[in-house]
């Protein structure tokens, strides 16, 4: 199984490439779920799985912090309704 380049965490990432990422570890994730659907005995997937979502958690965390919300049910407490304040796609944001 090839993993996750585990150095892509570790340099400094634009919005467009850390979404990006947190895309690919997003799918890494769901895909490794729907296997271990299949396979729950297979302990090489499951620590996969398990690097996968770390990564995934911790480049959410870390685009949250640079950019904003990543969508409108993030996990972050609100004093304000502002998620959406940024540009919209349309309008030249992400």
């Amino acid at each position: 199984m090839n993993r996750p380049n585990q150095d892509m965490q570790q340099k400094r990432m634009n919005q467009k490439e850390l979404y990006e990422w947190i895309m690919m570890l997003g799918f890494c994730a769901v895909d490794m779920m729907l296997y271990l659907d299949t396979h729950p005995d297979d302990e090489e997937a499951l620590n996969y799985f398990n690097q996968c979502t770390a990564l995934y958690n911790a480049a959410k965390q870390s685009y949250q912090e640079q950019f904003g919300q990543l969508n409108a049910f993030s996990e972050q407490e609100r004093s304000s309704w502002d998620w959406n304040t940024a540009p919209m796609p349309w309008e030249g944001g992400m």
